[in-house]
C-alpha cells in the first residue's frame, strides 16, 4: 500500500475532505491530492502536521513515508 493510498484512508475514515486536512495541515487542497495520488510525498515539516490532523502518532505517518521511499527505491535499483 503506497504512502497516498494510506493517506486517503486515514483521511476518508477520520471524515475529513481534503480542503479540511489541507487547513489543518496549512498547506492546499492540491498538495493533498498530489501526495494521495502518488505524485508527491510529504516535506518534513508536513509530516507532523499531518499525524496530528489524523489523529495518530508522526511516527506512523513517517514510516508510511519511509516504506514509499523504500519501494520507490526498489523499483529503481531493480532489487
Amino acid at each position: 500500500m503506497t504512502f497516498g493510498s494510506k493517506l486517503l484512508e486515514y483521511r476518508k475514515s477520520h471524515k475529513l475532505s481534503a480542503l479540511e486536512l489541507a487547513k489543518a495541515c496549512g498547506v492546499s487542497r492540491s498538495y493533498i491530492t498530489l501526495m494521495e495520488n502518488g505524485k508527491r510525498l510529504p516535506g518534513e515539516k508536513v509530516i507532523p502536521k499531518l499525524a496530528m490532523a489524523l489523529n495518530v502518532k508522526a511516527d506512523v505517518v513517517l514510516n508510511w513515508y519511509l516504506e514509499e521511499v523504500r519501494e520507490r527505491m526498489q523499483k529503481n535499483l531493480h532489487i
